[in-house]
């Protein structure tokens, strides 16, 4: 098939070195905030999902939608011992974006306790479109977090999605989420 007519094969021609020092930089910034939070007092988590994708609700067998982040059996552990859907109820976004893909880390936040789980990942919002319609018909994004397997670790509720979805700036981005309310029916 010829690269020019094949749209697959046209993303992956783009991405170029520009996106390779993004993700060392999100990877590298990643590791500061932790240590930013570590110094002021706080548990602060890293977990690595080296594959994220955007899911909207028509494209599986299942219900779910948003962010499907791919845990890898080594850090599968650290974040089922940190997660608590619950308790970590606040999130900061930092990052940016190019040609469309997401660089960032999400900062899921439980401040009761002052611990924070940061999750480096990078997506493509330019085959996105059916996540963020999913996710304005419910009024919510979701992160799932999953082994490779396909268990299911936990999942992040976030009522305002916007800085997931839109570059986000200089001043991250950040919400309070309200966990088991009426609108959420388990599925998403």
């Amino acid at each position: 098939m010829d690269p020019e007519e094949d749209a697959f094969a046209r993303q992956r021609q783009r991405y170029g070195e520009e996106h390779i020092a993004a993700w060392e930089q999100t990877l590298e910034e990643t590791d500061m905030l932790a240590e930013d939070r570590r110094e002021d007092g706080w548990e602060a988590t890293v977990v690595m999902v080296p594959h994220t994708d955007t899911v909207s609700r028509d494209m599986k067998e299942h219900d779910r939608f948003g962010l499907m982040h791919v845990v890898p059996n080594n850090y599968a552990d650290a974040f089922v011992e940190a997660y608590d859907e619950e308790a970590y109820t606040e999130y900061l976004v930092y990052g940016d974006a190019i040609d469309g893909v997401m660089y960032v880390a999400i900062e899921l936040i439980d401040p009761e306790e002052e611990r924070s789980i940061f999750v480096p990942c990078k997506y493509d919002m330019t085959t996105s479109e059916g996540m963020t319609q999913s996710a304005l018909d419910e009024g919510a994004l979701y992160s799932h977090f999953k082994t490779i397997s396909g268990e299911i670790l936990g999942r992040f509720r976030y009522e305002e999605f916007e800085p997931l979805v839109a570059p986000p700036n200089e001043d991250a981005a950040t919400s309070t989420v309200t966990v088991g309310d009426g609108t959420d029916d388990g599925d998403a």
